[in-house]
């Protein structure tokens, strides 16, 4: 995973800290979990971005207390350090050095916010929700506008904690305070409504971001097993067949379209087109080491794995239920305990 940087480059530039708007199209900085999802060449950043607890990503820019250029570079140092022990998932250390962040910054709603994700992946579910609404506080009282992924990881940890009526609103407050993080805040909302019992809410949501994004896979996944909660069987797998047919060319990991400075050739189209297809039939890619499929779309999500640590228990249990075929599933709850439900 890539080092992050984008923290630690807005503490150095304090007069220009709240111009730091980049964070989200630096994605490279989120947590480790990220770089377990494939991504597609030019692929929106919305589909690599993880949902809910165990998964959240770092915050970015909001403006910190006026200080030294000695102690901005300390703090800056104390950013790089909890960034990259927060990626390895050593969130012991990770702790401590966003508690000295917080200590030799009182106010920055940073380091707040990044220990109150960090606590969330390691599932200190009421101390992360205690920083996160921290964060959101400490922004309000300095005038500025909540930072949208503090109100995104809010809602991620009110849900973990059983808010799911409250996490619901922070993820409405999130879509509407960053467009760029409007995707994901909806992505949330749906998953929650779902949680909740709201299958009809869940589903028209999912389906409003995939009027938007027809690739976004998680959406996909969800609508797929929202509708096999239904017993909708037939629209579930009619989901799931848009889920293999990718526009990248059957899920392959490229699109079959002709990318710039390619050759136009038809034959050249037409003989990815067939690889990819049989990447759906034999699950082999042809001319790459992968030999699993695991670059089509609904091979990734073969089984709950993939959205185990991201999706509420309701979510992955329909899930599995759908792979199995079956009118029940499991999934393992926020407690750590396995629960089963039955979808009618």
């Amino acid at each position: 995973m890539a080092k992050p940087k984008a923290i630690a480059d807005c503490v150095l530039e304090l007069a220009a800290f709240d111009a730091c708007s980049a964070w989200l199209e630096s994605m490279q900085t989120v947590v480790n979990a990220v770089a377990t999802t494939p991504v597609a060449p030019k692929q929106s950043h919305r589909r690599r971005l993880l949902l809910l607890p165990g998964t959240c990503v770092l915050l970015g820019a909001v403006s910190p207390p006026r200080v030294r250029a000695d102690d901005a570079a300390a703090l800056s140092d104390l950013f790089s350090r909890a960034s990259d022990a927060t990626g390895r998932g050593d969130y012991d250390t990770a702790d401590e050095l966003w508690t000295r962040a917080v200590e030799a910054a009182p106010g920055n709603s940073a380091a707040v916010s990044n220990r109150g994700t960090a606590r969330l992946q390691a599932g200190r579910l009421r101390d992360a929700r205690e920083d996160l609404e921290l964060a959101v506080q400490l922004d309000a009282a300095a005038g500025r506008r909540p930072d949208a992924l503090a109100l995104n990881n809010l809602g991620n940890a009110m849900g973990a904690c059983g808010d799911w009526t409250g996490a619901i609103e922070k993820f409405q407050e999130a879509a509407v305070a960053d467009a760029r993080l409007t995707a994901i805040a909806r992505a949330n909302q749906a998953l929650a409504y779902f949680q909740t019992g709201d299958d009809v809410e869940a589903l028209r949501t999912a389906r409003a971001l995939l009027r938007r994004d027809s690739e976004f896979w998680d959406m996909r996944a969800l609508a797929a097993s929202i509708l096999w909660a239904q017993s909708e069987e037939s629209a579930a797998e009619s989901e799931w067949l848009q889920l293999c047919r990718s526009g990248r060319g059957f899920g392959a990991n490229r699109s079959a379209e002709p990318q710039p400075g390619e050759s136009t050739s038809q034959v050249a189209y037409s003989a990815r087109l067939l690889q990819q297809q049989l990447a759906l039939v034999t699950g082999v890619v042809a001319g790459t080491t992968r030999d699993n499929g695991s670059d089509t779309p609904c091979r990734l999500y073969s089984d709950t794995s993939r959205v185990q640590a991201r999706w509420p228990p309701r979510a992955t249990a329909a899930l599995d239920a759908f792979l199995r075929l079956k009118r029940e599933g499991s999934a393992i709850d926020y407690d750590g305990k396995l629960r089963t439900f039955t979808f009618t």
